[in-house]
């Protein structure tokens, strides 16, 4: 009886191991396919007088800037070099206008990405820090399309929002 027992137990870990596995693969499958899918073009219109340089979200209303912080638009892509820097310091960017580092719920609004209108699949920070966890903070990989915990002195990207004028 003893030996039936254990049978059952190291039959439901292994049936347990492959199920997580198999949630896992799926979970980056899905990140990755996310990333992945085809973009509406229609979604983003440049904003009047910005010479390409900002896109309006004509599904939240929200302004980008196209380029990351420290790039300039350049007619067909960004040039120049983009800043990169701790979340403590990204947190304290600002530009003329308004813009600003966006939050997470708002970032994610651009996955998935059109590298068209985003040039470069980098990860960039968000203004929110990880609620439990003080030295990690959110940004998203645009390469994966996924929302990832960093610790705060990892040096990303950000990329700066405005609500629509």
């Amino acid at each position: 009886m003893k030996e039936k027992r254990v049978h059952i137990k190291g039959l439901f870990r292994k049936k347990l191991v492959i199920f997580l596995g198999m949630m896992v693969l799926l979970g980056v499958t899905g990140a990755v396919q996310a990333a992945q899918q085809p973009f509406d073009p229609s979604r983003f219109q440049e904003v009047a007088g910005s010479n390409g340089a900002i896109a309006r979200d004509t599904s939240t209303g929200l302004e980008w800037q196209r380029c990351a912080y420290g790039e300039i638009w350049a007619g067909s892509g960004c040039s120049g070099t983009a800043w990169e820097g701790t979340w403590d310091d990204a947190v304290r960017v600002t530009a003329s206008d308004g813009f600003r580092v966006p939050n997470i719920d708002e970032l994610k609004t651009l996955a998935p990405y059109d590298q068209n209108v985003f040039p470069g699949p980098y990860k960039f920070w968000s203004s929110t820090p990880n609620g439990s966890l003080r030295i990690y903070a959110l940004g998203i990989h645009f390469k994966y399309g996924a929302v990832g915990n960093s610790p705060k002195s990892d040096n990303f990207r950000v990329r700066l929002v405005r609500a629509g004028q």
